[in-house]
């Protein structure tokens, strides 16, 4: 029902709830009590911390004021537009969930490029696919990172130490694609320069004064997020602090600063967590995770077949809920291993993996329906033609990583 796309996929977890629940009373394995138990609830107060603060942060005009500065500084190259524009959703997408970049960056980038009568069909592309490659470096930049984080037991740090620098060889390899690719494109001489470069980014920030407040509360969020490993502060208790400090900052009407928080992905989550329980209940997962196990001794082989199997699926399917389904599995096979490398392997594999088509990531779903109401609608053919190349490129250097990251696990 999810991967049909005719049913929203909120509506799809919480009827597969209720047809699992019904099938639990029935065949008397898992009751409506049990499957709550199943409920990561840190997962959902992080996510819902984050949202808060990012609504906030939005209404400041930062992100507008960071996109505006990059065009300036390009002076029309369309290369360095591309370059700078896709750089700063790829880094944003590290600290704030890439959904969030996505909404925020795209309608500034269409405006931009209308102004110098382009196609900004690139452009879009570039921050859609790289905002999913940024986002899996932090354990904060993806939801499905979250996620394994809090089943792993991995910090921030660790998050940082094992996937940031494998990620920036990727993004290096994105950026080299992009350039043959759109390299008819990038020699283009885009129209009305005089009037891009009289844009004043300072425009865009509707309050200074709270902007910097909303800053540096980020800033502390991040400094405690690392300090997890030392002070033993929970990230969702950090999450949960700094959207309320911004609901503070800012003195907003809650009820009008929650609209910025995605309830039906926070539903999505919850049902989500409910269905993997039943099949976590069931015992097919511990099945399925000594399937694998068999295949080889070798606990180098088996991470790269889950990179590859979580990163295939992913495409076919929204990353998140095939990290729910493989994380009970990859932390069985994590404990027949004795190595946390798999965990790695899971991460690199949902969240590259998904740029392989248009509905392998909600950035991806996001990013053509926002394309669509601008009027540029990207067909699937355009979405192959970047996005094959990058996902493969970027999942054959997270494999070759693997042989480094086994020593780190």
């Amino acid at each position: 029902m999810i991967f049909s796309g005719k049913i929203d996929r909120t509506t799809a977890a919480l009827f597969g709830v209720f047809l699992m629940l019904s099938a639990g009373y029935a065949l008397h394995f898992m009751t409506f009590e049990e499957a709550l138990e199943y409920v990561d609830w840190e997962v959902i107060l992080l996510l819902f911390g984050m949202m808060t603060y990012v609504g906030q942060l939005a209404r400041t005009g930062f992100f507008k004021y960071l996109g505006v500065k990059a065009i300036k500084l390009s002076k029309g190259n369309l290369w360095l537009i591309f370059l700078y524009l896709t750089l700063i959703t790829t880094f944003v997408s590290m600290v704030i969930d890439n959904v969030t970049t996505i909404l925020l960056m795209i309608p500034l980038t269409v405006e931009v490029a209308e102004l110098m009568e382009i196609n900004p069909m690139p452009l879009i592309l570039g921050e859609a696919i790289l905002s999913n490659v940024g986002g899996v470096a932090t354990m904060i930049g993806d939801p499905p990172n979250i996620l394994i984080a809090y089943a792993s037991g991995y910090s921030f740090n660790a998050f940082i130490v094992h996937l940031f620098p494998t990620i920036m060889i990727a993004l290096g390899g994105a950026l080299f694609i992009s350039r043959i690719i759109y390299g008819r494109w990038f020699k283009l001489t885009p129209k009305n320069i005089k009037e891009l470069m009289k844009l004043e980014p300072e425009n865009y920030i509707k309050d200074e004064r709270i902007m910097k407040y909303l800053l540096i509360v980020l800033i502390f969020m991040i400094i405690f997020f690392g300090l997890q490993d030392y002070i033993g502060v929970s990230p969702a208790l950090v999450a949960l602090v700094g959207g309320t400090l911004a609901l503070v900052i800012t003195m907003e009407d809650p009820k009008k600063a929650f609209e910025a928080v995605e309830w039906p992905t926070l539903i999505f989550f919850i049902g989500l967590f409910m269905l993997v329980g039943g099949l976590d209940q069931t015992g097919l997962l511990k099945d399925l995770a000594e399937g694998l196990s068999s295949i080889s001794p070798n606990p180098l082989i088996a991470a790269a077949i889950i990179l590859w199997v979580a990163g295939i699926t992913s495409s076919f399917v929204d990353n998140i809920p095939i990290t729910a389904a493989l994380i009970p599995v990859v932390g069985v096979m994590c404990q027949t291993y004795h190595t946390g490398l798999l965990w790695w392997a899971l991460a690199l594999g949902v969240g590259l993996g998904g740029n392989i088509t248009p509905i392998g990531s909600s950035a991806g779903v996001v990013s053509l329906s926002i394309s669509r109401r601008f009027g540029y609608p990207i067909s699937d053919k355009e979405w192959f033609k970047f996005g094959i190349p990058v996902s493969l490129l970027t999942m054959s250097i997270s494999t070759g990583f693997l042989f480094i990251l086994q020593y780190m696990s």
